[in-house]
């Protein structure tokens, strides 16, 4: 086999575009038109004296050129590219003549047509690799990958004096100048090719012909492969959300929450701080890394190894909801839905018109956490110009449900006249595609908490139904829809007695009142009771750590459907501080008793009888919970403690804000309900017993459900929904809590684990 291949074919182009882009000349330059005529008139003559040569040889890397990376005697190939003196002599005559722009132009055309050899070189360089059962590692180009020196090498390895007349100078210059030489790494793997010049790693950040290609990511997930690709500045995280990847990503993809792992195969990818501290050193090596704080700059492969919530249990039940339902259309000719979109799930009723009866029910994760686990990371996310993302993503939810729920009751889309949707002020704007800048910011205004009717069309973008939608009014920019169906779903608008609704997600919103007064209120609770923000906080899946218990020493951890633990969800993570507290093992302020300082509390043993234990250390940086199916250990760190504590008080200090405002004590309220997912599964005595709520509520607190989907679903059924809502909505007066002295107060005060 030949060792030295000279390339046919080689016709050089010159691009007008690239000529001009290459002298910073647009369209808007007070030269353009001149620049643009001077280049059409020396068009011919410049392509006329192009002389194109290529040539390929087989070479060693010499003791001159040898890197630590690339020692002496690498197999490499040479490659070398030449359009001759031509254009360059004219150039030079330009300048001399004091014809700056036409000189200007002549060497950018010139670069131009030597670049545009590349795409032949490439074909012969691959055909050239086959012949010989080789293939290209990496591309190395002086001086920046290597040496000076190696373009001795390749003059010297190519015979290029002999051959083609081209001359090196005692710095390593070519000459002519318009000579551009490549180094090619060889590799025994001959499907690797590897040969294209990438500018991602070119240290000239100022070529004007600089072109950024995409990163090739080659995604794993279980037996599937899948090529992505990512743009320039984009991370590993969003470009998986843009490729319709479901990712949970609870702080937003700020590097905080450590949820979304993925591990690297082939290829690297720097390690960050936020890295390092989420995993251990054994972890980074094997190539574990935090997808929203990966930036590649090469072609990798990575195993899709993020936290599956697609199984999450939902919440679906309302507080009026019959026994047993009514599965199947019973001769129903039209249908509504209830819709509760909320900040984690979602889940959507199907009623028939005529009965009201529940058809069918389901239920599913809201996508938009990808974009952060809270509604002010949904907000930053679209100020930060994924408004239409946000949109599309509840959109396709929506939609997604709707079909669902359809198909599986055996029921038309065609038949469904209303939907009501009930939900937080974010999550409506977000729908809706307001702009959400105003309810980040003081004063927090709302762009429309009003009914909102529309279309299925205006609201979900799609043709295939004709129902019209309502979205049920809010009370404030962080009292929503969700809380005034709750509201009406409980019966404050008829009900004498004093009673007290509140909401354990993410935002802590509570209303105190009766039919003749409303006071309603949010507190920043955060995701803490969802798993969010909590270093293996997860939400409620199967695996989810959700109930832990301590007894005479013992620790005995529960999981949802029992399967291996995933990490810890929000009733997992109370139960945790709570039986600690409870028997005296940690503090009213967080710390481990001393007879456990060392070597810690014993949790729970593995499945291999391994035992897991709870140190002073982990109450500050972590502590153990279980061990995964892949022997990962679940801890739960000082930042974790801070999480709860925080929430909790928000939630204590809030309520009793909230009851002195309106001037009632804690005997005098008749009913608690507590709303949503969390509260339904919360152990109520041991929410009392860290105090996140007051003794005096134990025997009145009634777990009533989604109340948010309870309302839509009311709203549905009764023709005056519509007058009692916004009669609700309008007369609720909001507290705001951000500059009450009694709160911060109680707010410091709650922040103790104290029994009560």
């Amino acid at each position: 086999m030949k060792n030295f291949y000279e390339v046919d074919g080689l016709i050089p182009k010159i691009e007008l575009k690239s000529s001009l882009k290459a002298m910073d000349c647009y369209e808007d330059s007070p030269v353009y038109e001149e620049v643009v005529e001077e280049f059409e008139e020396i068009y011919e003559e410049m392509l006329s004296l192009a002389e194109p040569i290529g040539i390929l040889g087989f070479g060693k890397i010499s003791a001159e050129s040898a890197t630590k990376e690339y020692p002496e005697g690498t197999p490499v190939i040479y490659g070398v590219t030449s359009i001759g003196d031509g254009i360059k002599q004219c150039s030079t005559k330009a300048f001399q003549e004091g014809d700056y722009v036409k000189g200007m132009l002549c060497d950018a055309m010139a670069d131009d047509a030597l670049f545009s050899l590349e795409g032949r070189m490439m074909e012969v360089l691959k055909e050239v690799c086959s012949e010989h059962k080789v293939g290209i590692l990496k591309r190395l180009e002086a001086p920046h990958d290597i040496p000076m020196a190696s373009q001795r090498d390749a003059w010297e390895c190519l015979e290029l004096q002999t051959r083609f007349g081209i001359d090196i100078s005692s710095g390593y210059m070519f000459d002519p100048v318009k000579t551009s030489c490549q180094v090619f790494i060889l590799t025994e793997d001959a499907g690797t090719f590897k040969a294209q010049h990438d500018c991602r790693k070119c240290p000239n950040v100022n070529c004007k012909l600089r072109n950024i290609p995409k990163t090739e990511v080659t995604v794993q997930k279980g037996e599937e492969k899948h090529k992505i690709y990512l743009q320039e500045g984009e991370s590993l995280l969003a470009c998986l959300i843009r490729e319709g990847y479901y990712v949970s990503a609870p702080c937003g993809g700020k590097g905080r929450c450590g949820k979304c792992r993925i591990r690297v195969v082939k290829g690297y990818v720097w390690i960050t701080q936020e890295d390092e501290k989420a995993f251990t050193r054994e972890e980074l090596e094997a190539g574990w890394r935090l997808a929203c704080m990966a930036y590649p700059v090469e072609d990798l492969e990575i195993a899709f190894d993020l936290m599956d919530e697609s199984q999450f249990e939902i919440l679906s039940g309302c507080v009026e909801e019959p026994k047993e339902k009514d599965y199947g259309s019973q001769g129903e000719t039209s249908y509504n839905i209830a819709v509760d979109i909320g900040t984690t799930t979602i889940a959507m009723e199907l009623l028939g018109k005529e009965s009201g009866k529940n058809i069918h029910t389901v239920t599913s994760i809201n996508s938009q956490r990808m974009y952060g686990a809270d509604v002010i990371s949904r907000i930053q996310a679209s100020v930060d110009g994924k408004k239409e993302e946000l949109q599309e993503s509840i959109r396709k939810d929506l939609l997604d449900g709707i079909r669902r729920l359809t198909k599986e009751a055996g029921t038309d889309l065609r038949q469904i006249e209303r939907i009501a949707v009930s939900g937080n002020t974010t999550m409506g704007h977000l729908l809706m595609g307001y702009d959400c800048r105003s309810l980040g910011v003081f004063p927090f205004t709302p762009v429309n908490i009003d009914f909102i009717k529309g279309t299925f069309e205006e609201i979900l973008g799609s043709k295939e139904c004709e129902a019209q939608i309502v979205l049920l009014p809010g009370i404030s920019a962080y009292v929503g829809g969700d809380i005034s169906s709750g509201l009406y779903a409980c019966g404050f608008h008829e009900t004498k007695e004093v009673c007290l609704l509140v909401d354990l997600g993410t935002n802590g919103e509570m209303a105190v009142g009766n039919k003749e007064r409303i006071l309603v209120t949010s507190t920043a609770a955060g995701p803490a009771f969802e798993g969010g923000n909590i270093s293996w906080g997860t939400g409620s899946v199967a695996g989810a750590i959700c109930s832990v218990e301590i007894t005479a020493g013992e620790a005995k951890v529960k999981t949802i459907q029992e399967k291996s633990p995933v990490g810890i969800c929000g009733t997992g993570v109370v139960e945790t501080v709570m039986e600690l507290v409870k028997d005296e093992l940690v503090d009213e302020t967080g710390l481990l008793d001393e007879d456990y300082f060392e070597e810690g509390f014993p949790l729970g043993r593995t499945d291999k009888g391994e035992i897991i234990r709870f140190t002073q250390k982990d109450v500050r940086e972590g502590f153990p919970l279980g061990r995964t199916d892949k022997g990962e250990i679940i801890r739960f760190t000082q930042k974790d403690v801070r999480e709860i504590q925080l929430a909790k008080a928000a939630i204590r200090a809030g309520a009793e804000t909230l009851l002195l405002r309106y001037g009632v004590s804690k005997e005098q309220i008749g009913k608690v309900y507590l709303a949503g997912g969390f509260g339904y599964k919360l152990d109520k005595e041991k929410a009392i017993a860290i105090g996140m709520l007051p003794e005096e509520f134990c025997d009145r607190i009634e777990a009533v459900g989604n109340s948010s989907l309870a309302g839509a679903v009311r709203f549905l059924k009764n023709e005056d929904g519509e007058e009692i809502l916004e009669k609700i909505a309008k007369e609720s007066e909001e507290i705001n809590l951000s500059a009450d002295k009694d709160f911060n107060e109680v707010y410091m005060d709650s922040m103790m684990f104290e029994a009560e």
